[in-house]
């Protein structure tokens, strides 16, 4: 395991957006929380993208009981991060997952804050799935106090345009993970966003195979998907121990 030695930061929390459509933001939030995890690190992934589906269904949790943003309405105070991850659907072998449902509904400023802190205070690693969920201030409040921020990105000339945009929109620093991107390109693409490519990783299509058996991504052992999530934690814990 590449990062198992590493000291993890307590409480870190990065975010993950998503740069337009199929840019595969959930994919890499599964990703770098099943690897954060498998180096036997506590971690939480956190949806927090109400129209995304539900991120409990990436990691194969939709059928295990737990807290879903829904049971934690009306909560009111700073919550218990102790007793919010144990109510969290979680494998044995997998992170905890504090996720949407499948219907719709709003999840309050405030509260998405409080769990967030609340499980950042019990667990070295939190991953926010932003998503595209960028359409309000409290959004891009919420992204100011990750400690870091990742925009995942199609390499296509479609999706590094609506990269761009939605990088334009963020309002904090991020670095980029693009899919399918030439080698070639990568210099041209920084430079072009203005943000650096933190990592480039190719198609797997293995991913989808895993997904329908229940498998989250990060979940083989020997995949470039997996190294190169591996590549990407190393460096973020890289610069936070710099930090």
């Amino acid at each position: 395991m590449t990062i198992g030695h590493m000291d993890l930061s307590a409480g870190m929390t990065v975010a993950v957006v998503s740069g337009g459509g199929g840019a595969g933001g959930t994919t890499l939030t599964c990703g770098l929380a099943v690897r954060a995890h498998a180096a036997r690190r506590s971690v939480a992934a956190v949806d927090a993208d109400p129209a995304g589906g539900g991120l409990d269904v990436a990691f194969g949790l939709e059928t295990e009981s737990g807290a879903r943003w829904r049971q934690l309405q009306g909560a009111s105070g700073a919550l218990d991060g102790g007793r919010l991850l144990g109510r969290l659907p979680q494998r044995a072998d997998g992170p905890a997952v504090l996720s949407h449902g499948r219907q719709w509904h709003p999840v309050a400023d405030e509260l998405m804050v409080r769990a967030i802190d609340g499980l950042a205070a019990v667990t070295e690693l939190v991953i926010v799935d932003v998503g595209r969920a960028l359409q309000d201030e409290a959004m891009r409040a919420l992204l100011r106090r990750c400690d870091a921020v990742i925009l995942a990105a199609r390499g296509t000339a479609c999706g590094l345009a609506a990269a761009g945009a939605t990088a334009d929109r963020l309002g904090v620093s991020a670095q980029l993970v693009v899919r399918d991107l030439p080698a070639g390109l990568v210099a041209e693409v920084a430079a072009s966003l203005g943000l650096p490519v933190a990592a480039v990783i190719a198609s797997d299509r293995h991913l989808s195979a895993d997904a329908t058996r229940g498998l989250p991504p990060g979940s083989r052992e020997r995949s470039e998907f997996t190294a190169r999530c591996d590549e990407i934690l190393r460096d973020l814990l890289t610069s936070a121990a710099a930090a």
